[in-house]
């Protein structure tokens, strides 16, 4: 759960998300996911996903502020923006990090 998301409230359909990556059972630390959260035709959150608005703020009432909830929510591998690192065909992780080594 997140709070004070722009645009989560009303608006978006694509948050970028940032989350730990676990593969198996392994952590590889915080990476960021493109996640689509409502339906691009019906504007509807898909399932899992629980959006609202965050209601009137003082002085920048006109800001879509808003909070995200996932439950049970699966993002699909190819959604991981893979600058630093990547989950193979086999379900690897492979960092893209070039070491000294």
């Amino acid at each position: 759960m997140k709070f004070w998301i722009g645009g989560a409230g009303k608006t978006s359909n694509v948050a970028a998300i940032f989350a730990q990556l676990i593969v198996g059972e392994k952590s590889h630390g915080p990476h960021v996911f493109l996640v689509p959260i409502r339906d691009k035709e019906t504007h509807f959150p898909f399932p899992g996903v629980t959006l609202g608005d965050c209601g009137k703020k003082e002085g920048q009432d006109g800001i879509d502020n808003g909070f995200i909830i996932f439950n049970n929510y699966r993002v699909p591998k190819e959604n991981l923006l893979n600058r630093f690192g990547y989950i193979n065909d086999d379900g690897i992780y492979e960092s893209s990090i070039k070491s000294d080594d």
